[in-house]
């Protein structure tokens, strides 16, 4: 299979926002079911020093599954391709990342695949920004 660049031809700008959008959907989902199950399953228990005490993230939690809704509905409206809404799903994605690493501590696999596809979907979109400003 050629890539673009050898055939001469660039490839379609409309890609970008659809790929970055479906990223951001299915994180932003993600994001709600996880919290959703951790909201269900109560406090962790952590092993100190004076022995054993529970640790309620709630509060993390119920912030987790608010910017992950509002990481799936900019996901979607990404997939319009317009400028302003790429900015608005950079922000989301860019929320969501910060409140990912604040809870890496409790589920650090599934957090760090997240974060790496919200940062793949950030990329896409700045570059969908830089192609259309060229653009005109």
């Amino acid at each position: 299979m050629r890539s673009p660049q050898a055939t001469g031809t660039a490839p379609d700008r409309t890609d970008r926002p659809l790929l970055a959008g479906g990223l951001l959907v299915a994180t932003g989902l993600t994001d709600v079911l996880a919290a959703y199950g951790m909201l269900r399953s109560g406090s962790f228990i952590v092993l100190g020093e004076e022995g054993l005490y529970p640790v309620d993230v709630a509060g993390w939690t119920w912030l987790h599954l608010v910017v992950g809704a509002a990481v799936a509905l900019a996901g979607l409206v990404a997939i319009s391709g317009r400028r302003d809404a790429a900015a608005v799903a950079i922000g989301c994605a860019a929320l969501a990342l910060v409140v990912d690493l604040l809870l890496l501590p409790y589920a650090p696999i599934r957090l760090v695949l997240v974060a790496a596809l919200d940062a793949a979907a950030i990329r896409l979109l700045l570059r969908h920004r830089r192609a259309t400003r060229r653009a005109g």
